[in-house]
């Protein structure tokens, strides 16, 4: 496994979702620290079964799956529902319409 060079910020780090990675265990930062996953994945029924129960947490304000099931997203002020995706793309992306 290769190691992620040092970020600073604004950097941005790239990499494809079948590769190994890892993250730092422990933030020993001053400021917060943030990661945004935007897999791309073909569609094949595994796939379409996650976005179904990722579609599910998501309406239920529960983390998706795969992330730890810790505090719901219900506990932030502002935090994303359905209607706040306005585009029909989205929308099928997210598993929320057909």
């Amino acid at each position: 496994m290769i190691s992620v060079p040092h970020v600073r910020p604004g950097d941005m780090v790239f990499w494809q979702a079948d590769v190994v990675h890892a993250v730092e265990k422990e933030h020993n930062g001053k400021a917060d620290s943030s990661v945004m996953y935007i897999p791309a994945v073909p569609k094949c029924p595994q796939n379409d079964e996650y976005v179904a129960r990722q579609a599910q947490a998501f309406v239920e304000g529960r983390p998706p799956p795969d992330f730890p099931q810790g505090r719901t997203e219900l506990e932030y002020a502002m935090h994303a529902t359905r209607n706040d995706i306005s585009s029909p793309l989205a929308l099928r992306a997210m598993g929320l319409s057909a």
